[in-house]
């Protein structure tokens, strides 16, 4: 990609310095009229450098090297390589909640609006990483998967409501559970989950504690409220009321929302006036590269200063020509020293293995496996992966570490037996040596497993052989009989060919017969199975009434909620094909001029237009609606239920 820019612009300013003593060089040579007094053709004896002087070049070449060195500091660039860089690799998930004792008004206007402020300013501090949204009432719904586009997030934010909420409630375990499985299905090992909410039931930290257990993630907990609390407004006016007709007035709990985040190794903050609350969940600049970062791609300005150093040093040498002093210092200095030098003056006052020992701390395992100590060498061979070879050199140790590397390095090469007596030795050597006995108590329990598994496999194997001797048993009778069989189908044939004819009258009265005892017997069956099955219908119908009720209570919800959401993608229908219709229409005026009635068709679509309702939020309430009927039969860890 061409594109010639300077890196470095702000070294450009050198040149006004530069510009300023060329022009005082310039005119202290035209002011010079030494050469002008006396005659050309006697300057060269009267006067010591006379016409040499005055004709040298140097102070222009001197100029040029320092214009030369000006646009190479700057970094001229012609173009772009993609190169590998590293970029931050941080997740988080946004909890918000969305019950209705957001509609509290003890913070003006409510809880609700100045939570969804919040969460923007939040968002706009995420420049870095991929950030996902949650809502929760009753259930909790994805409304953003994990992201970098702040954008969507921004614009998702303010359509979010308890009224787009399938169901009601403030089910905080369902949310955090589904923040959860956001995180696992992106494969992140560690993340944050940041949980807006207002109030949290005691009986719900225990399950949470379990939700989080044996994972790395941390929960951030940001209080929305104030501890006098304030009434629940509805929306169509009015204070919301329990079913004993009390006023509900939530209040805010600070002490266990921070003891949640606590537990979690999260960070706990309340709503303020400022930004100080959401600076508490800012992004730590410092990040570890190995978990936070990953590999990725980016355009980068070639330097292309490098190349005018091939004018640079050859004339700034044969500028120095003439100081010899000064151009071997500037020699010296552009040596670049080795570094295996100093590395190796500071082995000098080392043994090998002190060496070894300090490659070994430095993660340096190869180099540390130089050791002539045996303890050492077999632990650098653990750490490399080569536990045959550590093991070899780990028999032979006399120290309790050095039985229980032995016995680390038996364990991984799979010699259990030989495991559990070196751990037994360590044991011996230090009775105190608590990891020894953990260690050995592990690999007894594998062995343990591993003998079970072996004692299964040998039933099954038993079992399978067992079974294979009756089916060879089987086949043999199955045999025998065939030939039986064969032998009796022969005789009968032979019967039937030599008595075919005078059974041929009687066979056909049996069977008239029995035709008629078969029908009145059919009759007679039918009769009673009709009796028996409207005897059963009848008690099933008794038996399953209250669950008929209850299917059909729930088949009634559905389809309420399948219509309203047919009704809903019917609103987005229309809003689309107006939308259609207005641009076919600007189209159309942008094309040519209009004609008056064509002008008057246009107001009245335009009015038409204005009177579609444009709710934002219709999606997420249709989203959420579907992913509602999906979960009927499926569904996730519920927490403390309540209608607010």
């Amino acid at each position: 990609m061409t594109e010639f820019i300077f890196i470095r612009p702000a070294l450009l300013w050198l040149l006004l310095p530069w510009l300023l003593l060329t022009g005082i060089q310039w005119i202290k040579r035209h002011r010079s009229n030494d050469g002008q007094l006396i005659a050309p053709h006697l300057a060269q004896f009267v006067l010591e450098d006379g016409p040499r002087k005055q004709g040298s070049s140097t102070p222009w070449l001197v100029s040029l090297l320092l214009l030369l060195s000006i646009l190479a500091a700057a970094g001229p660039s012609f173009e772009k390589h993609t190169v590998p860089v590293f970029k931050s690799k941080q997740a988080r998930v946004l909890v918000m909640d969305m019950s209705y004792s957001m509609y509290a008004t003890d913070i003006q206007p409510n809880r609700l609006t100045q939570a969804r402020f919040k969460t923007l300013d939040m968002i706009g501090q995420f420049t870095e990483g991929d950030t996902a949204l949650v809502a929760y009432a009753g259930d909790a719904f994805v409304v953003s998967p994990l992201t970098d586009d702040i954008k969507t997030l921004e614009n998702l934010v303010p359509s979010l409501s308890p009224e787009i909420m399938p169901s009601k409630g403030a089910n905080v375990l369902a949310g955090l559970d589904q923040a959860k499985i956001l995180l696992d299905q992106a494969g992140y090992a560690d993340g944050e989950i940041i949980l807006i909410s207002d109030e949290v039931e005691q009986d719900e930290l225990a399950d949470i504690s379990d939700l989080f257990n044996g994972t790395n993630y941390t929960l951030h907990v940001y209080g929305i409220g104030t501890l006098e609390g304030a009434p629940i407004g509805l929306p169509e006016g009015g204070f919301l009321k329990d079913r004993y007709g009390q006023i509900v007035v939530p209040k805010l709990d600070p002490e266990r929302l921070s003891a949640l985040a606590s537990r979690q190794g999260g960070r706990y903050a309340t709503y303020t006036h400022s930004d100080s609350d959401i600076k508490t969940f800012a992004p730590n600049k410092v990040t570890d590269l190995d978990s936070n970062e990953q590999p990725g791609e980016a355009l980068w300005h070639l330097d292309a200063g490098k190349y005018l150093l091939f004018i640079i040093v050859p004339l700034a040498l044969w500028l120095m020509r003439s100081q010899p002093l000064t151009l071997a210092i500037l020699v010296v200095a552009l040596i670049q020293p080795q570094v295996g030098y100093s590395a190796d003056w500071s082995n000098w006052f080392k043994n090998q293995d002190q060496q070894a020992l300090e490659s070994y701390q430095q993660g340096d395992f190869e180099q540390a496996q130089s050791a002539q100590d045996p303890v050492l060498k077999g632990t650098a061979l653990y750490k490399a992966g080569e536990y045959a070879q550590a093991a070899e050199q780990l028999k032979h140790a006399t120290s309790a570490i050095g039985q229980y590397n032995y016995g680390n390095a038996l364990a991984k090469s799979g010699q259990l037996d030989e495991a559990i007596a070196a751990y037994e030795q360590a044991l011996q050597l230090d009775p105190d040596f608590t990891q020894a006995q953990d260690n050995k108590q592990l690999v007894e329990d594998l062995k343990a497993q591993q003998q079970e598994s072996q004692q299964q496999n040998g039933d099954q194997s038993d079992n399978q052989e067992q079974s294979g001797d009756q089916q060879d048993q089987q086949q043999d009778g199955e045999q025998q009989q065939d030939g039986q069989q064969q032998g009796n189908d022969q005789q009968s044939d032979q019967q039937q060919e030599s008595g075919q004819q005078q059974q041929g009258g009687e066979q056909q009265e049996s069977n008239q017969q029995g035709e008629q005892q078969n029908g009145e017997q059919s009759d007679s069956d039918a009769q009673e199975q009709q009796s028996s099955d409207s005897d059963r219908a009848g008690q099933s119908d008794n038996d399953n009434a209250p669950e008929l009720a209850q299917s059909a209570a729930q088949n009634e919800q559905q389809e309420q909620a399948e219509q309203s959401a047919q009704s809903a993608q019917q609103a987005q229908q229309q809003a689309a094909d107006g939308e259609e219709q207005s641009e076919r229409a600007q189209q159309l005026m942008q094309s040519r001029p209009l004609t008056p009635q064509e002008k008057e068709k246009a107001q009245q679509l335009d009015q038409l237009l204005r009177k579609v309702p444009d709710d934002p939020a219709i999606l997420l309430r249709n989203k959420m609606l579907l992913e509602s009927q999906q979960r009927v039969r499926q569904r996730h860890p519920r927490g403390v239920e309540k209608s607010w």
